[in-house]
């Protein structure tokens, strides 16, 4: 490679935060992975599931506090891909990366909310109650005014995400098609209460991360030399 062609290209975002962000993209699918391997039963009658956590409460205990951390660590993930794309979709990637951040820190509240339905099962505590009170939960209409618009947030935002490394191509079409599937496959499998379409959705989002966490790992163009004479990427929007 010639002087010429080295000063062409595109300077690239050496600093140590981008690695950091790549971390975290293969970080948190390996621990949804392992949170569900660990799991036990997920029932959608409450009585059901409390008598699953007392027969397993170190098993619910190891579960919660896995996906609470992988999906902590899906924060930071989101900035990663947001890092790959922002340069030639600014507005896409903000709007994508602000609505699937915030669908994230519900699904944090929601992950970490099963640690009292872990300690429900302790001490002396009338079952039948205890899973009234989740029932009520569950239904409470203050609730849904997070959780509702939560999971829709987590869902739009992939899918814009998802169209921001389509367009930037920045990985292969086939790694943002099964991100997006992996994202949609846990949603079903978290709605229809299936340890198998979890974990399944889980080693799709492995797969779609560590690619994506190799491409921010060897750096991203920086947003200012952008070439102009580059026709394999669209305007931004």
């Amino acid at each position: 490679m010639t002087a010429t062609d080295r000063a062409a290209e595109p300077a690239r975002d050496t600093s140590p935060g981008h690695r950091l962000l790549a971390v975290a993209l293969v970080a948190a699918p390996l621990l949804w992975l392992a949170a569900e391997a660990v799991s036990p039963a997920l029932k959608s009658d409450s009585a059901a599931q409390l008598a699953v956590i007392a027969q397993q409460p170190d098993r619910w205990f190891g579960y919660t506090a896995l996906l609470t951390l992988g999906t902590i660590l899906f924060v930071p993930a989101i900035l990663g891909i947001m890092r790959l794309t922002r340069a030639r979709t600014p507005r896409l990637t903000l709007l994508g990366g602000a609505l699937l951040g915030y669908g994230t820190i519900i699904a944090v509240g929601d992950a970490m909310s099963q640690l009292t339905t872990w300690q429900m099962v302790t001490g002396h505590a009338d079952r039948t109650q205890m899973a009234a009170l989740l029932d009520r939960a569950a239904n409470a209409s203050g609730a849904s005014l997070f959780f509702a618009p939560g999971g829709l947030a987590f869902l739009v935002g992939s899918i814009l995400l998802t169209v921001a490394l389509i367009r930037t191509h920045v990985v292969p079409v086939w790694v943002s098609v099964a991100f997006l599937l992996g994202i949609v496959a846990q949603l079903v499998g978290f709605t229809s209460n299936s340890v198998a379409i979890i974990a399944a959705s889980a080693v799709l989002c492995l797969i779609a991360m560590v690619m994506l966490a190799r491409r921010l790992w060897a750096g991203t163009p920086a947003e200012q030399t952008v070439a102009s004479n580059d026709r394999a990427f669209v305007p931004a929007i």
